[in-house]
Protein backbone atom coordinates (compact mmCIF):
# COMPACT_ATOMS: atom_id res chain seq x y z
CA UNK A 1 0.00 0.00 0.00
CA UNK A 2 1.14 3.53 -0.68
CA UNK A 3 1.66 5.90 2.22
CA UNK A 4 -1.24 8.35 2.48
CA UNK A 5 -1.73 11.88 3.83
CA UNK A 6 1.58 13.16 2.48
CA UNK A 7 3.60 10.97 4.82
CA UNK A 8 5.99 9.84 2.09
CA UNK A 9 6.84 13.42 1.18
CA UNK A 10 7.20 14.43 4.81
CA UNK A 11 9.47 11.47 5.44
CA UNK A 12 11.71 12.33 2.51
CA UNK A 13 11.98 15.94 3.66
CA UNK A 14 12.80 14.86 7.20
CA UNK A 15 15.85 12.83 6.24
CA UNK A 16 19.35 14.22 6.70
CA UNK A 17 22.69 12.59 5.79
CA UNK A 18 22.94 11.51 9.44
CA UNK A 19 19.32 10.41 9.96
CA UNK A 20 19.45 6.94 8.47
CA UNK A 21 21.71 4.01 7.83
CA UNK A 22 21.32 1.94 4.69
CA UNK A 23 21.27 -1.82 4.32
CA UNK A 24 20.70 -4.13 1.34
CA UNK A 25 17.71 -6.42 1.88
CA UNK A 26 16.33 -9.32 -0.14
CA UNK A 27 12.92 -10.84 0.60
CA UNK A 28 13.40 -14.53 1.43
CA UNK A 29 9.97 -15.67 2.60
CA UNK A 30 7.29 -15.37 5.24
CA UNK A 31 7.00 -15.95 8.95
CA UNK A 32 3.50 -16.49 10.44
CA UNK A 33 0.99 -15.51 7.75
CA UNK A 34 -2.31 -16.30 6.06
CA UNK A 35 -3.55 -15.76 2.54
CA UNK A 36 -6.19 -13.12 1.98
CA UNK A 37 -7.34 -10.17 -0.10
CA UNK A 38 -6.57 -6.50 0.37
CA UNK A 39 -7.88 -3.23 -1.00
CA UNK A 40 -6.47 0.28 -0.54
CA UNK A 41 -7.88 3.61 -1.71
CA UNK A 42 -6.13 6.59 -0.17
CA UNK A 43 -8.80 8.92 -1.54
CA UNK A 44 -11.59 7.77 0.77
CA UNK A 45 -12.33 8.34 4.45
CA UNK A 46 -12.10 5.89 7.34
CA UNK A 47 -15.87 5.20 7.21
CA UNK A 48 -16.17 4.46 3.48
CA UNK A 49 -18.20 1.28 2.80
CA UNK A 50 -16.96 -2.23 2.08
CA UNK A 51 -15.56 -2.45 -1.46
CA UNK A 52 -15.74 -6.23 -1.60
CA UNK A 53 -12.94 -8.62 -2.52
CA UNK A 54 -9.66 -6.95 -3.41
CA UNK A 55 -6.31 -8.28 -4.61
CA UNK A 56 -4.72 -11.50 -3.38
CA UNK A 57 -1.78 -11.32 -1.00
CA UNK A 58 0.28 -13.05 1.69
CA UNK A 59 -0.51 -11.21 4.92
CA UNK A 60 1.92 -11.69 7.77
CA UNK A 61 5.55 -11.36 8.82
CA UNK A 62 7.96 -10.70 5.93
CA UNK A 63 11.46 -12.17 6.26
CA UNK A 64 14.57 -10.67 4.66
CA UNK A 65 18.15 -11.90 4.25
CA UNK A 66 17.28 -15.36 5.49
CA UNK A 67 15.88 -14.11 8.80
CA UNK A 68 18.46 -11.47 9.67
CA UNK A 69 15.77 -8.81 9.20
CA UNK A 70 11.99 -9.09 9.43
CA UNK A 71 8.89 -6.98 9.93
CA UNK A 72 5.33 -6.21 8.97
CA UNK A 73 4.78 -4.41 5.69
CA UNK A 74 2.71 -1.25 5.41
CA UNK A 75 2.98 -0.90 1.62
CA UNK A 76 1.37 -4.13 0.48
CA UNK A 77 0.67 -2.61 -2.93
CA UNK A 78 4.42 -2.38 -3.55
CA UNK A 79 6.41 -5.44 -4.68
CA UNK A 80 9.12 -7.28 -2.80
CA UNK A 81 12.52 -8.02 -4.29
CA UNK A 82 14.25 -11.38 -4.06
CA UNK A 83 17.45 -9.61 -5.10
CA UNK A 84 19.19 -7.29 -2.60
CA UNK A 85 17.96 -3.69 -2.80
CA UNK A 86 18.89 -0.72 -0.57
CA UNK A 87 16.70 0.21 2.39
CA UNK A 88 17.04 3.11 4.80
CA UNK A 89 16.56 2.33 8.51
CA UNK A 90 14.57 5.14 10.11
CA UNK A 91 13.54 5.78 13.71
CA UNK A 92 10.49 7.66 14.97
CA UNK A 93 12.50 10.89 15.24
CA UNK A 94 12.89 10.98 11.46
CA UNK A 95 9.18 11.63 10.85
CA UNK A 96 6.48 14.25 11.34
CA UNK A 97 4.04 14.37 14.28
CA UNK A 98 1.30 12.38 12.55
CA UNK A 99 3.48 9.42 11.67
CA UNK A 100 5.05 9.54 15.11
CA UNK A 101 1.58 9.06 16.61
CA UNK A 102 0.88 6.15 14.28
CA UNK A 103 4.28 4.64 15.06
CA UNK A 104 3.56 4.95 18.78
CA UNK A 105 0.45 2.78 18.47
CA UNK A 106 2.39 0.22 16.45
CA UNK A 107 5.09 0.11 19.14
CA UNK A 108 2.49 -0.63 21.81
CA UNK A 109 0.91 -3.29 19.61
CA UNK A 110 4.21 -5.03 18.92
CA UNK A 111 5.25 -4.99 22.57
CA UNK A 112 2.47 -7.50 23.26
CA UNK A 113 2.10 -9.40 20.01
CA UNK A 114 5.29 -9.36 17.90
CA UNK A 115 7.03 -12.26 19.61
CA UNK A 116 3.72 -13.94 20.47
CA UNK A 117 3.06 -14.43 16.76
CA UNK A 118 6.21 -16.54 16.50
CA UNK A 119 5.92 -18.63 19.67
CA UNK A 120 2.17 -19.20 19.89
CA UNK A 121 0.65 -22.64 19.38
CA UNK A 122 0.79 -23.78 15.74
CA UNK A 123 -2.99 -23.66 15.35
CA UNK A 124 -3.13 -19.90 16.04
CA UNK A 125 0.36 -18.70 15.09
CA UNK A 126 -0.51 -17.82 11.51
CA UNK A 127 -3.72 -16.09 12.52
CA UNK A 128 -1.84 -13.84 14.97
CA UNK A 129 0.75 -12.98 12.32
CA UNK A 130 -1.94 -12.13 9.77
CA UNK A 131 -3.88 -10.03 12.29
CA UNK A 132 -0.69 -8.09 13.08
CA UNK A 133 -0.18 -7.42 9.38
CA UNK A 134 -3.76 -6.15 9.03
CA UNK A 135 -3.60 -3.82 12.01
CA UNK A 136 -0.12 -2.56 11.09
CA UNK A 137 -1.45 -1.44 7.71
CA UNK A 138 -4.52 0.08 9.35
CA UNK A 139 -2.55 2.06 11.90
CA UNK A 140 0.03 3.30 9.42
CA UNK A 141 -2.24 4.13 6.47
CA UNK A 142 -5.90 4.57 7.37
CA UNK A 143 -7.32 8.04 6.71
CA UNK A 144 -8.30 8.70 10.30
CA UNK A 145 -10.43 11.80 10.87
CA UNK A 146 -8.48 13.70 13.53
CA UNK A 147 -7.63 17.31 14.16
CA UNK A 148 -3.82 17.51 14.38
CA UNK A 149 -2.66 17.01 17.95
CA UNK A 150 -5.89 15.39 19.15
CA UNK A 151 -5.20 11.71 18.57
CA UNK A 152 -7.12 9.58 21.09
CA UNK A 153 -6.94 5.83 21.62
CA UNK A 154 -10.74 5.58 21.57
CA UNK A 155 -10.91 7.35 18.19
CA UNK A 156 -8.32 5.03 16.67
CA UNK A 157 -10.28 2.03 17.92
CA UNK A 158 -13.56 3.44 16.60
CA UNK A 159 -12.14 4.30 13.18
CA UNK A 160 -10.25 1.02 12.59
CA UNK A 161 -11.89 -1.84 10.73
CA UNK A 162 -11.02 -4.63 8.29
CA UNK A 163 -14.12 -3.94 6.16
CA UNK A 164 -14.43 -0.12 6.07
CA UNK A 165 -12.24 2.81 5.13
CA UNK A 166 -9.18 3.31 2.96
CA UNK A 167 -7.59 0.05 4.15
CA UNK A 168 -9.74 -3.07 3.79
CA UNK A 169 -9.17 -6.82 4.00
CA UNK A 170 -11.30 -9.85 3.22
CA UNK A 171 -11.10 -13.63 2.91
CA UNK A 172 -9.44 -14.05 6.29
CA UNK A 173 -10.30 -16.79 8.77
CA UNK A 174 -12.44 -16.22 11.85
CA UNK A 175 -9.30 -16.58 13.98
CA UNK A 176 -7.66 -13.64 12.23
CA UNK A 177 -10.73 -11.48 12.84
CA UNK A 178 -10.74 -12.55 16.49
CA UNK A 179 -7.11 -11.62 17.10
CA UNK A 180 -7.51 -8.37 15.16
CA UNK A 181 -10.30 -7.45 17.57
CA UNK A 182 -8.24 -8.42 20.61
CA UNK A 183 -5.28 -6.38 19.40
CA UNK A 184 -7.45 -3.35 18.70
CA UNK A 185 -9.18 -3.60 22.08
CA UNK A 186 -5.84 -3.60 23.93
CA UNK A 187 -4.28 -0.78 21.90
CA UNK A 188 -2.68 2.22 23.59
CA UNK A 189 0.02 4.81 23.00
CA UNK A 190 3.50 3.34 23.10
CA UNK A 191 5.98 4.21 25.81
CA UNK A 192 9.51 5.32 25.01
CA UNK A 193 10.74 1.92 26.13
CA UNK A 194 8.38 0.21 23.69
CA UNK A 195 9.57 2.44 20.86
CA UNK A 196 13.28 1.84 21.50
CA UNK A 197 14.67 -0.48 18.86
CA UNK A 198 11.57 -0.31 16.66
CA UNK A 199 12.31 1.19 13.24
CA UNK A 200 10.93 1.61 9.75
CA UNK A 201 12.71 0.07 6.78
CA UNK A 202 12.02 2.24 3.74
CA UNK A 203 12.98 1.51 0.14
CA UNK A 204 13.87 4.44 -2.08
CA UNK A 205 13.25 2.24 -5.13
CA UNK A 206 9.53 1.59 -4.53
CA UNK A 207 9.65 -1.77 -2.77
CA UNK A 208 7.59 -2.62 0.30
CA UNK A 209 8.30 -0.58 3.42
CA UNK A 210 7.97 -2.39 6.72
CA UNK A 211 8.16 -1.94 10.49
CA UNK A 212 10.44 -4.18 12.56
CA UNK A 213 13.09 -4.30 15.23
CA UNK A 214 16.74 -3.52 14.69
CA UNK A 215 19.11 -6.50 14.43
CA UNK A 216 21.66 -7.69 16.97
CA UNK A 217 24.03 -5.03 18.41
CA UNK A 218 27.01 -6.43 16.48
CA UNK A 219 25.20 -5.83 13.19
CA UNK A 220 24.04 -2.41 14.33
CA UNK A 221 27.57 -1.31 15.06
CA UNK A 222 28.44 -1.90 11.42
CA UNK A 223 25.48 0.30 10.43
CA UNK A 224 26.31 3.06 12.86
CA UNK A 225 23.04 2.46 14.72
CA UNK A 226 24.31 1.04 17.99
CA UNK A 227 22.32 3.63 19.94
CA UNK A 228 19.07 2.06 18.73
CA UNK A 229 19.92 -1.21 20.42
CA UNK A 230 19.24 0.08 23.92
CA UNK A 231 16.33 -2.30 24.10
CA UNK A 232 15.52 -5.38 22.02
CA UNK A 233 12.12 -6.97 22.25
CA UNK A 234 11.59 -8.73 25.55
CA UNK A 235 10.95 -12.46 25.37
CA UNK A 236 7.29 -13.29 25.82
Amino acid sequence: MKISNGIALAAAMALTPFAAAEVDLAWTGMGPYEEGFWSYDDGVSWDSPDRGTGLYGLLGLSVFNGGEYEGYCYEIEAPVSEAPVPYSILSIDDYNAELQARFSFVANLYDTWYEEAKIAAPEVRNAIGAALALLTNELMEENYDFIPGTWLVEDVQLQSSTTMGAVQFSGMTAEVEFFYGEMLLGLDFGTQEQMDGLVMYVSEEGFQAFVGYVPAPSALALLGLSGLASRRRRNA
